[in-house]
């Protein structure tokens, strides 16, 4: 008779653990997203730049400001300034949506060997650039989590104030 009784909290107990984690809601400057965290891995906030860190392998959320051209053509200048070089080429490209705005998925590797693969991934949310990318580690071990972060981000909110029409954003 008492294993009947415990039989519902047994369940209830599975039923939690199996659970999916809730997302987690983060400013990374311009951008109010959700995310769920990568299992294991230390979040850090910079205000705009958010990293998650597991051992030597760190993934970037960073808000990159205002670019101006093209998705492809910011992306390009953004790569060249976080240290992408004359070494390093363009190993695939993929056009993608995240919460309706334009995404895009660069990997890199260097020229030569064809090794040391990094990942990329700009979002433009109205002018303001958001990139995810991997700055340090294998890319074996960081492309799950860094797919399964890229795969439950979502926009919660834009932050950015549009200016007023009439004024022009002058008060």
């Amino acid at each position: 008779m008492r294993a009947v009784r415990l039989l519902p909290l047994v369940f209830l107990v599975v039923v939690a653990a199996c659970s999916e984690p809730d997302p987690v809601e983060l400013t990374v400057g311009a951008h109010a997203i959700s995310v769920l965290f990568p299992e294991e891995w230390e979040h850090l906030d910079y205000g705009d730049k958010h990293q998650f860190r597991k051992d030597f392998e760190r993934i970037a959320l960073e808000d990159l400001g205002r670019q101006g051209g093209t998705l492809g053509e910011a992306a390009v200048r953004v790569m060249t300034g976080l240290g992408e070089n004359e070494r390093r080429s363009e190993a695939t490209r993929r056009l993608f949506s995240i919460s309706g705005r334009e995404a895009l998925e660069i990997d890199t590797w260097d020229n030569t060997s064809h090794e040391f693969r990094k990942r990329y991934v700009f979002v433009r949310d109205k002018r303001n650039l958001l990139a995810i990318h991997m700055m340090q580690g294998k890319f074996a071990d960081m492309k799950a989590p860094f797919g399964d972060l890229v795969a439950s981000l979502a926009y919660t909110d834009s932050l950015e104030i549009e200016s007023d029409p009439v004024t022009g954003g002058r008060d």
